[in-house]
């Protein structure tokens, strides 16, 4: 099993024993069409490399396939536990997604728009002092909006101890959430080791990840609960629901408690950290690209002319910057491999026996690489989304298809995830250049498109240089921000 890019291997898998039931020394490697099967350490594995394939067993079949399977480093050793993405199938998931998506739906986003607005009108204000910190900012801009939304809490402008707990938090998730990255993943039992064991360096650092965890899971919704007590508590989902218990049995109320704080948690977790790598991608996307840049200048005048920054009420009349975030989305994956399902019972597909408790792969780069629907997968064109006249056009297939995971599985954060890609992309272009750094000579260097491991993935840090387009641009953004102040 390949540690690194896994995706990468397995879309290779799939192309070169895809075809047929392979035999002999290859015997543990079978596939059909793009499903390839994997069996490690007595744990079978199989890869969806194609839309077809995941579209029926997870949207099809999705009341078997839309398991999660046991994942002992993320779940029972480092804390994680709680996270119902990574959830068993089953009555409790189901009531944490319900509560999740009645505030997070496409109709409820819509009144999270100012908030997202104004932190991003601040965002480009940080960039004009220190343009070599997007990354710092882009995080911060993210966590700030997660952490108003979601529990009223106005966030430090540096170091803040919310943000900088919930960064830590998503690391660990990152690095233990992938089923193949930890022994103890495929050997269960190992959880039940001593920590001071040789070799049991896993059990401590997951015991450092646990604590994390459980700090940033509880320590904000505390905030909102003695808020409340002081009659000072702010606006917010926490709040809403908070508020519902009033009246509650005792038993019921510490169930429901619990379940709130899960799910506040989980908006943070999957609406803050997937959208900071899709916006780490648009900078280098940009970076590489300038006639992209050029273009969604050109646009982005003609609309906005130089007397004001973009709204959410510009979308319609803004097609290349929805297309540039569509080709975000697809070019770099947030999620190659989306999140892994287990199946609950035995089944057959094209032929194929596949026993209860096998871990599935959807390999969402693959699909969003595949060239007879992308023509040049490798290459960021965002006017692939639009039609000769420059409008969008709908009948290109949407990366959302497999950008976000698969069937009852899908993210439920994701039209508050994409409603904040779109207000970055479209204010930081109103206003900046993203430029490649320079070498000796003064030529643009060669940006290299490396993404790191993990349930989530980056791109490898990067330089670039993020410069104010003119003094007009530079006095809209300071017009901006002070209305905000």
């Amino acid at each position: 099993m390949p540690s690194q890019r896994q995706w990468l291997t397995f879309n290779k898998w799939c192309k070169v024993y895809g075809g047929f039931a392979a035999c002999g020394p290859t015997r543990y490697l079978m596939g059909v069409g793009n499903i390839v099967s994997v069996e490690a350490f007595g744990t079978r594995y199989v890869i969806l490399g194609s839309l077809k394939a995941c579209t029926d067993l997870f949207d099809r079949r999705s009341s078997n396939f839309s398991d999660r399977p046991e994942i002992p480093m993320l779940n029972d050793l480092s804390g994680w536990g709680w996270n119902f993405a990574f959830r068993k199938y089953g009555a409790m998931w189901r009531e944490e997604r319900r509560t999740f998506h009645q505030y997070m739906n496409s109709t409820q986003i819509a009144q999270y728009r100012p908030v997202q607005l104004r932190e991003v009108r601040c965002l480009v204000h940080r960039l004009l002092s220190r343009p070599d910190k997007y990354e710092d900012y882009v995080r911060h801009m993210l966590g700030a909006t997660i952490m108003d939304v979601v529990y009223g809490i106005k966030v430090a402008d540096h170091d803040d101890q919310y943000i900088k707990t919930a960064e830590k938090a998503l690391e660990t998730l990152a690095r233990a959430g992938h089923p193949t990255a930890y022994l103890v993943n495929t050997f269960p039992w190992l959880k039940h080791v001593p920590s001071w064991l040789p070799g049991a360096q896993f059990k401590r650092q997951a015991e450092i990840w646990k604590r994390i965890s459980d700090e940033f899971i509880m320590r904000p919704l505390e905030f909102v609960k003695k808020s409340m007590i002081n009659g000072t508590a702010r606006p917010s989902i926490a709040l809403s629901l908070l508020e519902d218990l009033d009246g509650e049995a005792e038993k019921t109320r510490v169930a429901r408690e619990t379940i709130i704080r899960n799910v506040t948690a989980i908006a943070y977790a999957g609406g803050a950290d997937t959208t900071v790598s899709a916006i780490y991608t648009f900078f280098l996307a940009m970076a590489k690209h300038p006639h992209v840049v050029h273009r969604a200048w050109q646009q982005l005048d003609e609309v906005l002319g130089d007397h004001r920054l973009p709204t959410f009420e510009d979308q319609e009349r803004l097609p290349y910057i929805t297309a540039i975030c569509k080709e975000v989305m697809r070019w770099q994956s947030v999620a190659p491999l989306a999140a892994v399902h287990s199946s609950v019972d035995d089944d057959e597909y094209e032929g194929y026996f596949l026993p209860k408790g096998t871990i599935f792969f959807g390999n969402a780069w693959a699909i969003l690489h595949d060239p007879e629907v992308y023509p040049e997968p490798d290459a960021f064109k965002p006017e692939r989304f639009l039609k000769e006249d420059g409008s969008f056009d709908t009948t290109v297939q949407d990366p959302n298809v497999a950008a976000f995971g698969f069937g009852r599985r899908i993210c439920p954060g994701r039209w508050f995830s994409g409603q904040s890609l779109f207000i970055s992309v479209a204010t930081v272009l109103s206003v900046f250049d993203i430029k490649a750094p320079v070498d000796e000579t003064g030529k643009p260097t060669e940006l290299k498109t490396d993404m790191t491991t993990g349930v989530l993935s980056y791109p490898e840090p990067f330089e670039c240089r993020v410069v104010p387009r003119s003094d007009r641009a530079r006095q809209l953004i300071l017009e901006a921000t002070s209305d905000t102040e």
